[in-house]
Formats: structure tokens, C-alpha cells, sequence
């Protein structure tokens, strides 16, 4: 079993598939609670198919502050010698590390 479609539209996963995927096993109460549960959201999302929403302008960001950041500029802090001072190991001006791949 996979997805099935309500007529509106919205997916959801059968639950069988869901209890195979993240590998859990439910007892028949919580089978039924886990399905009412998710019944619950659908009817909740399948009502907000019911509002009208055609003269609403898109929300961007929900709040009206805007990108403060500071301007991202380059500067050198520290000489390439005085990083390899501290480098356990270092060849030709890089950090020398461990071969991981062979």
C-alpha cells in the first residue's frame, strides 16, 4: 500500500506503509488513535481549502523588520605562517592531514 488521495486533493500515507518506514509496531488501541489523530489534521487542512484567499496579497514574512545584517566584507586576521604555527603538521603552506581515502 502507498498513498491514496482525498478527493481534495491532499496525500497521506496509509498507515501500514507509515509503520513500515520508521520501523514501529502499534498495538490496535494506538492504531486507532494514531488514525483518528491523523484523520483530525486532514479535515483541519481540508478546511483551510474552504477559505477565500483571492484578493489576499502573498505573505513573504510575517514579520515587517527587514535583512539587518551587517555587510559581509573580507579582511585578513591572520598571516597564513601564524595559522601553520599552530598546525600539528603542514607541507608546502597547507595543513597537512591524514589520508581518509585510499
Amino acid at each position: 500500500m502507498s498513498f491514496n488521495e482525498f478527493d481534495t486533493g491532499i496525500y497521506y500515507l496509509n498507515l501500514d506503509k507509515l509503520k513500515s518506514l520508521v520501523k514501529i509496531e502499534l498495538t490496535e488501541e494506538e492504531e486507532i488513535a494514531a488514525g483518528n489523530y491523523f484523520d483530525f489534521w486532514v479535515e483541519k487542512f481540508n478546511g483551510l481549502k474552504k477559505i477565500d484567499t483571492e484578493n489576499i496579497e502573498p505573505l513573504i514574512n510575517v514579520s515587517s523588520l527587514e535583512n539587518i545584517m551587517r555587510e559581509d566584507t573580507a579582511y585578513k586576521i591572520f598571516t597564513r605562517e601564524e595559522l601553520l604555527e599552530n598546525a600539528p603538521e603542514h607541507c608546502d603552506g597547507y595543513f597537512a592531514v591524514p589520508r581518509i581515502i585510499e
